[in-house]
């Protein structure tokens, strides 16, 4: 709409300017170049015949001789002044009209000289073939007929331009009065046009604010109630936990074989439980926007150290070999950064290395320091594992919450959003998580942390 109004309104100051200007063109060709020009050959055209005349009467020597050649000659004169003019002005009517200009010129001379031969030498006036006339007199009838033929086309040739310039002025006028009657509703359509795209524009407007604030609200209450629900759930599941390492280590008696299997089955659900739980809880206060960082002086180097050696029980039971690579690369990296945090995400990637690595394979680690192109200066840490790796497109999926891979094993269990939450807090230590498939096959985390502060 306000495109319309401003093409309307440009439109309608510039229209009445371009015409004015092509009209004011027109018509000083049309009285300074057409009509002298017409009037020019007209007078030519007359100097001609009064010339013509005028010798006619000389040979018919019924007057005064003296006064028709006087007169003769002063339309001799007059046709050449004409001639002269006209060469100034058709020179300014266009190509066509100058070409029929210089037709005309060689047959007016033509026809001059036939004139003056017919003037000066009477012995050429012998009889023809019994019409009565001389050849000389034939000659010169000839030559003004031609030079009156040409003056003729002229004439229709300015003519013609005459009226067409006449006719495309009054049409400019005719839509120089048009513009306005219908530029005018044209931009009062548009300011309606915009007046409804405004109330519209504000309805929607309060309408997505009250749609923000409903999701708001929906979103507070979902993490309020997986918060309270998460909550009440971890602690019986915690009791239950306790109950059953009392059963399985004979507390209140002997447990036979068979029970004690089930038992330890009893704990391991347990505990995948209260895993899920634990992220769950995690989740919601992201999603609230609950999770804080504490910043202080870290050996990266030595978390991750630590870290490992945390997980290199559950990696021998496992049947996988836990590496950390480069351990004498970077003997010392202090970088300022959540501790706590740090560990917490790197437990939920070796944990994820450990599961998805097959029996006999290597899951490794290793730190470090590079530079990003988004992050400028980083230290990573990189968790390989010997996996059945992840497809490309799915790279960025394992990221959201409660996705899991349709070609992971069946064995592995999880809740889909420990990667979700240790992008999360990746990204809130100033950093980021991202996934590369490992070449062989298999699947690489890197966990890059901003280094700008290191000491």
């Amino acid at each position: 709409p306000l495109a319309l109004i401003a093409a309307a309104l440009v439109l309608m100051l510039a229209a009445p300017l371009l015409i004015g200007t092509r009209v004011q063109s027109l018509r000083q060709h049309e009285g300074n170049v057409i009509a002298p020009a017409l009037v020019r050959v007209n007078d030519l055209e007359a100097a001609v015949g009064a010339e013509t005349a005028a010798r006619s009467e000389e040979a018919e020597k019924t007057s005064d001789q003296s006064d028709a050649r006087a007169a003769a000659k002063s339309a001799r004169a007059a046709g050449g002044n004409d001639m002269r003019a006209l060469f100034l002005l058709v020179r300014a009517a266009g190509p066509d009209a100058t070409l029929l200009l210089a037709d005309t010129r060689v047959a007016i001379e033509s026809w001059e000289h036939a004139e003056d031969a017919f003037a000066r030498d009477e012995s050429l006036k012998t009889p023809d073939d019994g019409t009565g006339g001389s050849v000389v007199r034939t000659r010169r009838w000839k030559a003004v007929e031609i030079a009156l033929s040409t003056l003729q086309r002229l004439d229709d040739n300015l003519a013609n331009q005459s009226t067409l310039e006449l006719a495309e002025i009054a049409r400019l006028e005719r839509f120089n009065d048009f513009v306005p009657g219908v530029l005018v509703p044209l931009a009062l359509i548009g300011l309606a046009a915009v007046g409804w795209t405004a109330r519209r524009t504000r309805q929607l407007s309060r309408q997505a604010a009250a749609g923000r604030a409903a999701a708001e609200q929906a979103l507070a209450a979902k993490s309020a109630l997986m918060r309270g629900v998460t909550h009440d759930l971890k602690n019986p599941l915690g009791a239950a936990r306790g109950y059953a390492e009392l059963i399985a280590d004979g507390v209140f008696g002997p447990v036979p074989p068979a029970q004690s299997a089930i038992i330890g089955r009893l704990r391991n659900l347990i505990d995948v439980t209260l895993d899920t739980v634990s992220d769950l809880l995690e989740l919601s206060r992201a999603e609230a926007g609950e999770l804080s960082v504490e910043l202080h002086d870290t050996d990266i180097v030595a978390v991750t150290r630590q870290v490992v050696h945390d997980y290199e029980a559950s990696a021998r039971k496992a049947g996988v070999s836990l590496l950390l690579d480069g351990e004498n690369e970077n003997p010392c990296t202090l970088i300022r950064t959540d501790s706590n945090r740090v560990r917490e995400v790197l437990g939920n990637l070796l944990s994820n290395a450990v599961k998805y690595t097959p029996t006999g394979g290597t899951a490794r680690v290793r730190v470090k320091q590079d530079v990003d192109p988004v992050l400028s200066h980083v230290v990573t840490i990189l968790v390989s594992d010997d996996g059945p790796g992840i497809p490309a497109e799915l790279h960025e999926n394992v990221f959201e919450e409660f996705f899991r891979v349709p070609s992971a094993p069946s064995s592995v269990k999880g809740s889909g959003v420990g990667l979700a939450i240790a992008r999360r807090i990746a990204r809130l230590l100033g950093g980021d998580l991202r996934l590369t498939n490992t070449t062989g096959g298999g699947a690489t985390f890197s966990l890059l942390l901003p280094s700008m502060l290191a000491v």
